[in-house]
């Protein structure tokens, strides 16, 4: 939905839509929670937001900028961090920012698109009854790992058309097709790699010694830098995935190219004494063998006893 939602979870169980003012959030308990949602922010929408969280000017500065890149806002009384998501887009991967605001007791997220990843992690907490007690870091921490869930998934279903794809290969046809498929896989690997890597800038500095928030913020801030590197380790592994597919392929294919030329090969030195046999008695010269028609299926049986002989070779040294 369009527009601000506010939602207050309350330890005691009692969550509720409430109308967004400065005296909501000025009124909160330590056993509650305010999560604001704000899509497709106007400038009403962002003045409402600041007049109701009274934000520092870097930070509302930030959120009347929005943009697709990565970034990090502190102060002592909130921090900005600029998640960037994976969506698809016209049949595209494309990154999907969300800019996430944690201050005493309150989160708010901003997006201009909807985030398939907020209405999952609303979904799953929408039962909780103590969300309340926890801090505003911890609840942001939950939200960027959900988000950042997205691309695990993306990751699994690489894996599965990888395992689809070892099939292909294994079988070792339809060239055209198999590599169709893996160079859309390692492009759609590489989006997310380009989307993921860049948020270590962001993310890193808050396991610093010297990013020191308040204390009511709550710290959750290691979590967070484990989930990307879990998320940037799961998109290499898909990429060594694909890699490994084109070399099965590739020596598939090879061993196909050595089949048909062993083949050939021993069809060749099969039939090398019949053509031998063939042009000598092809020369242009009389001898009284000739005149003995019968002579022919001698000759016959020698070519088939040479081709035997070589099959017969061929075979004991398990060529064939």
């Amino acid at each position: 939905m369009v527009g601000i939602r506010a939602l207050l979870y309350d330890a005691k169980g009692e969550d509720s839509k409430i109308e967004l003012t400065r005296r909501a959030v000025t009124g909160l308990r330590d056993d509650q929670l305010l999560w604001v949602d704000l899509e497709q922010p106007g400038g009403d929408d962002l003045n409402l937001l600041g007049e109701a969280f009274a934000f520092p000017a870097p930070i509302m500065t930030a959120l009347a900028r929005p943009g697709d890149a990565e970034r990090l806002v502190r102060s002592p009384e909130a921090i900005l961090l600029t998640v960037v998501s994976v969506e698809e887009r016209a049949g595209q991967h494309a990154p999907l920012a969300v800019d996430i605001v944690a201050t005493r007791n309150a989160v708010a997220t901003i997006h201009t698109r909807p985030v398939p990843a907020l209405d999952e992690f609303e979904s799953h907490v929408s039962d909780e009854g103590a969300l309340g007690q926890l801090d505003a870091g911890s609840f942001m921490g939950a939200l960027v790992d959900t988000m950042l869930g997205a691309f695990r998934r993306e990751v699994e279903e690489i894996e599965e058309q990888v395992d689809r794809l070892d099939e292909v290969a294994l079988r070792g046809n339809d060239p055209a097709h198999f590599l169709e498929r893996v160079v859309a896989l390692r492009r759609r690997a590489a989006i997310l790699r380009r989307i993921l890597v860049p948020q270590r800038e962001t993310f890193g500095p808050l396991t610093r010694p010297d990013f020191d928030l308040h204390e009511d913020l709550g710290k959750p801030w290691p979590g967070l830098v484990d989930q990307l590197e879990k998320a940037i380790s799961g998109v290499e592994r898909a990429r060594e995935l694909l890699v490994g597919s084109s070399d099965i392929y590739l020596g598939r294919l090879g061993q196909r190219a050595n089949d048909v030329m062993k083949a050939l090969t021993i069809l060749s030195a099969v039939l090398l004494p019949a053509v031998v046999l063939a042009g000598v008695m092809g020369m242009n010269f009389k001898l009284g063998f000739f005149d003995q028609p019968g002579n022919f299926w001698y000759v016959v049986l020698a070519m088939l006893g040479l081709a035997a002989l070589i099959l017969g070779f061929a075979r004991i040294r398990r060529w064939i």
